[in-house]
């Protein structure tokens, strides 16, 4: 059988349009996710504090205006050793991943056995085989590496716990006490949970 020169024409044609269509599409650019994303954690109170020092319900709900806000990177485990492996003891860590850490205080907080007075401030964690200390720093808006212990407020020391079950994700959590009227001020738990490991501490406000 012979092939017509047109044909075979149309034949080459039709292919270098397919390859060129294929190329086109593996050049163009994909999404990709990142690995890491980024975590909100927060209570929220029924007021404010007023410049004499009193305790203005601007709303009947519990929905604020006063905060302690927590916003932090969110690493995955993906069946790496997280206490002891990924993070080493011993040595500061971001408590997160990327950009750092960062509290958020509109009222005068205890946090363990450190006040913090009210204000922005960057965390980081050093952690030990039997707890951790939570480092608070000054310096705010950095990178996570970017750790200057000069800049730092003071340290808050937290205990530890081995979980029965792993938590893939790292998480931050600001656990409150719910006493009601029987509780003189707000306070709770602040647990810093990865892996195998939980650090904890409590927090309450600082009221006169």
């Amino acid at each position: 059988m012979v092939t017509s020169p047109f044909r075979l024409g149309l034949t080459l044609s039709t292919a270098i349009l397919l390859g060129a269509s294929v190329a086109a599409q593996e050049s163009r650019p994909k999404p990709h996710v990142a690995p890491s994303g980024r975590v909100t954690t927060s209570v929220t109170f029924d007021g404010r504090v007023t410049r004499g020092g009193g305790w203005f319900p601007g709303t009947p709900s519990h929905s604020g205006p006063s905060r302690i806000t927590i916003d932090y990177g969110q690493p995955h485990a993906r069946g790496r050793t997280i206490f002891g492996g990924l993070v080493p003891y011993d040595e500061v860590w971001r408590v997160g991943a990327n950009w750092a850490t960062r509290l958020t205080l509109d009222l005068d907080v205890r946090i363990g056995d450190l006040d913090v007075p009210r204000g922005e401030y960057t965390l980081f964690l050093l952690p030990r085989e039997t707890g951790a200390e939570l480092i608070v720093s000054l310096e705010t808006r950095q990178w996570g590496t970017d750790y200057d212990p000069s800049r730092d407020f003071g340290q808050a020391s937290m205990s530890r716990r081995v979980l029965a079950e792993a938590a893939p994700s790292m998480a931050i959590t600001l656990e409150p006490n719910l006493g009601g009227e029987n509780e003189e001020v707000p306070s709770g738990t602040l647990r810093i949970t990865w892996g195998t490991v939980e650090y904890f501490a409590d927090w309450q406000i600082l009221w006169p």
